[in-house]
């Protein structure tokens, strides 16, 4: 095991057919083969050396909240995917994610944002996914329908 862990936020939805890939499946990239000799026995599994395995792990893999992950996207090991990301079908994640973009493709990339810097910054401010679930519900529409004056001045 090597121990690496995937964390999901919250109110995210994640379509048909997502795959997250974890270290264990990477292959060690430091020696001249990628081959996993160690796993076959008879003999090479001797002098396979765990931790140098660990030491190339890209650590967890992290999902913000209110994320939107597409019908069959793969997200692949360490990849931090920011609050509030959309990540297209059959998109290839390889690289983090900053909060609010759109990315698609195979390699993953940021095709858009969502909004603007400024309304981005006042959303992770106001991180309603943290408020407890009746003022979610007194607030709904504002969440549903774009009102940030609304959810800044929420109680």
């Amino acid at each position: 095991s090597i121990g690496d862990k995937l964390a999901i936020g919250k109110f995210c939805a994640i379509a048909e057919g997502v795959r997250f890939i974890m270290n264990g499946a990477n292959h060690a990239l430091s020696g001249f083969s990628t081959y996993p000799f160690n796993i076959f026995g008879g003999g090479w599994e001797k002098g396979f050396d765990p931790d140098r395995a660990r030491s190339e792990s890209r650590g967890d893999t992290e999902i913000g909240n209110d994320v939107w992950i597409g019908m069959e996207a793969i997200i692949m090991p360490g990849v931090k995917i920011g609050d509030g990301v959309i990540v297209a079908a059959k998109s290839v994640v390889t690289h983090d994610v900053q909060p609010y973009a759109v990315v698609a493709g195979n390699a993953g990339k940021v095709v858009k944002m969502r909004f603007d810097r400024r309304t981005v910054a006042r959303l992770l401010e106001i991180a309603w996914w943290n408020w407890p679930i009746e003022k979610i519900t007194r607030n709904i529409d504002a969440i549903r329908g774009g009102d940030i004056v609304r959810l800044e001045g929420s109680q």
